[in-house]
């Protein structure tokens, strides 16, 4: 007989004639299904092979051999599938590799199991001389580290007649309360049936059998007994006795149900992922398409819902905008709805995450039954959960995004941020069409504002010049955080240092002439220009004094003029709104082109125009050419002219003008 400890990772459904052969060839057989199992075994416990057989639930039985070289490199491995040998599982560190093809396999694997657990032995020595004494036997049986005990099988139900030491310690049993009871004593409320059946099974028919069960000690708390039952016969063959064997092995166990539930969370993880990436792959290139091609807000926000209404697990989605007072939701695009729905909604009687998405501009979400509402509510089209996303630029919100899941996991925090990525989206495009629109709009209204705040910052500046600053224009810097000022002044900026403004880093002069000088300031917060442009509106003319100024606004018809009072008023402490009026749009401005062209130029035909301008590629004799520059862009000579003729194109018809609708890449 052979003797040992052998690990089978094999289905436990077909396991049966492996572990079968194994044992009637004397080893010891622990049989779990899982990769993580086995690897929570071979970390806790000691075995002296690992058998894989193929086809594991969830696991690559080949790729397991990795995981158990990092636990213990020297544990020989036995690969039991339908497949022939693989170079990759040698590679891998698979000792033998037995391909099942028919009655003998099984023969051959006891061979293999064999070879491998034997190689390392060397010849036994002469212990005839050494037999242990009774007494020693009795020593080492009470003083053995697991749970021994015997049942006497001549008596009715099997009680027990001796538990050792250990025994009593894991069971929390002393031994005369023990004795002339029957061991399931230690079975409860969590024991599974199936396994005390099995165990009874195995009793009745006089096989040894090894199980891990839920137990109780005395005091009621539950332990993993790791039991194994086997019939001790006399001379004659007949079963006298039953021997158990008992080792708490809770640690390990539990050890092994966290990583099967890691493990089941990582599996889901993995199918949310690929799942996830399969939606971004494709409603991003359709959203994209949208938002590029085109250009009417009512056109995109319908077609916006339709491309994720179209995505499986989304059966509905709308896009609405509030009220100023947001207590009023307008639905402007819906797919899905039902027809019922009305385009006009108090938001008070909405599903919370409207509300919740109003207040904290951000993605909120709910699942089906905790966000009733009167309508909208995700039960409405059959959906499970529902999430809001607003539509936001900067500090002007365009509108909320509703969309339906009908999944279980649906909407979760993977897909809000995805969404909430895909408001960013949708608002960076309805803001440069409103900024569009302005440019080139017939009609605009025009705005005069009154500030009085010694704060206000070209009012600073023209405290420290002692004279009237008009505003000119601003460029941004590339950090999107501060720009240049240009302004202009009746008075000589010379003899004042604006360096020791608090907010301006640097000061340039670009004309001094008679009239006046032009001058940019670099300063550290775009603050209020940028603010008033998110919002649509553009600065027409900006006249600041010492401590007050008075600026004249352009803004679209449609524009919220108590949205822009709003902006300076959270700023600056006195500000009046000195008139409104609608009249016909002035002609384009340098600037006003300028804000055009920047607006159509990508940022690679803007930097294939700089790049040509500081080379000198405009000059002649050209001190360089095409392709010299395309290398310092790191792209082709033919890329570069690419882009460099659209560049050109869009500037030419900013300036000039052009008998097309100035389309282009």
């Amino acid at each position: 007989m052979k003797s040992g400890r052998t690990l089978l990772v094999h289905p436990e459904d077909a396991s049966g004639p492996i572990r079968c052969a194994l044992e009637e060839a004397g080893y010891l057989v622990t049989v779990v299904e899982r990769a993580t199992t086995a690897v929570a075994r071979i970390s806790s416990s000691e075995f002296d092979c690992v058998v894989i057989g193929s086809e594991l639930p969830d696991d690559d039985g080949v790729a397991l051999l990795e995981a158990i070289r990092e636990v213990d490199p020297a544990i020989p491995t036995v690969v039991y599938t339908t497949e022939d040998a693989d170079d990759d599982a040698f590679d891998r560190g698979v000792d033998r590799f037995v391909t099942r093809n028919g009655a003998s396999s099984l023969d051959r694997l006891v061979e293999e199991v064999t070879a491998v657990t034997s190689r390392t032995a060397g010849p036994p020595q002469d212990v005839s001389d050494h037999e242990p004494e009774p007494d020693e036997i009795v020593r080492a049986i009470e003083d053995a580290p697991i749970g021994i005990s015997l049942s006497d099988a001549s008596l009715p139900d099997d009680p027990l007649v001796y538990v050792n030491d250990a025994w009593e310690e894991i069971t929390g049993y002393e031994r005369d309360h023990a004795l002339g009871r029957n061991p399931r004593l230690v079975q409860g409320p969590g024991t599974d049936p199936e396994t005390a059946e099995s165990i009874g099974t195995a009793i009745g028919n006089e096989v040894p059998i090894t199980v891990e069960v839920r137990n109780y000690r005395r005091d009621g708390t539950p332990f993993w007994n790791e039991l194994t039952v086997a019939p001790v016969r006399d001379d004659d063959g007949e079963v006298t006795h039953y021997v158990g064997f008992q080792d708490d092995v809770t640690d390990r166990k539990t050890a092994e149900i966290v990583a099967e539930e890691r493990a089941t969370k990582l599996a889901e993880e993995r199918r949310s992922l690929r799942r996830l990436l399969e939606y971004v792959h494709g409603l991003l290139n359709e959203l994209s398409d949208v938002l590029v091609s085109e250009h009417d807000r009512h056109v995109i926000v319908q077609r916006v819902c339709d491309e994720i209404a179209a995505v499986a697990d989304y059966p509905a989605c709308w896009f609405g905008s509030t009220t100023p007072t947001a207590d009023v939701l307008e639905l402007e695009a819906t797919t899905g709805l039902p027809e019922t729905v009305d385009s006009t909604l108090e938001v008070a009687t909405l599903p919370e995450p409207i509300e919740e998405a109003l207040e904290s501009d951000e993605v909120a979400a709910c699942r089906v039954g905790e966000c009733a509402g009167d309508a909208l509510d995700p039960a409405a089209v059959g959906a499970s959960r529902f999430a809001v996303v607003p539509i936001d630029y900067g500090p002007k919100r365009y509108g909320l995004l509703g969309v339906y899941g009908d999944r279980g996991e649906a909407l979760d925090c993977r897909e809000q941020q995805l969404f909430a990525s895909i408001g960013g989206m949708i608002g960076s495009r309805l803001n440069a069409i409103e900024t569009q629109r302005l440019l080139t709009a017939d009609r605009v209204t025009e705005v005069e504002v009154a500030i009085r705040d010694e704060r206000f910052p070209l009012s600073v500046v023209a405290g420290e010049l002692e004279e009237p600053v008009e505003y000119r224009g601003l460029t941004l810097a590339p950090d999107g955080e501060s720009c240049e000022l240009f302004c202009t002044t009746t008075g000589d900026t010379s003899c004042v240092d604006l360096t020791g403004v608090a907010f301006v880093d640097d000061v340039r002069t670009i004309t001094d002439a008679e009239a006046g000088t032009t001058f940019a300031l670099t300063v550290e917060s775009t603050t209020p220009f940028r603010d008033l442009a998110e919002y649509g509106a553009s600065i027409a003319e900006l006249v600041a004094h010492p401590g007050r100024a008075v600026l004249e606004l352009e803004l679209p018809p449609s524009s919220e003029v108590r949205a822009i009072l709003d902006v300076l008023e959270a700023r600056y402490e006195q500000v009046t709104l000195r008139s409104r009026t609608e009249r016909e749009t002035r002609g384009r401005t340098t600037l006003d082109r300028s804000a055009m062209l920047e607006e159509r130029l990508t940022d690679r035909q803007r930097a294939a125009l700089e790049a040509a301008q500081l080379n000198g590629y405009f000059e002649w004799p050209r001190p360089t050419d095409g392709a010299e520059i395309a290398e310092t862009m790191g792209i082709t000579r033919q890329t570069f002219h690419q882009h460099l003729r659209a560049a050109e194109r869009k500037l030419v018809e900013t300036y000039v003008g052009a008998g097309s609708n100035g389309g282009g890449s």
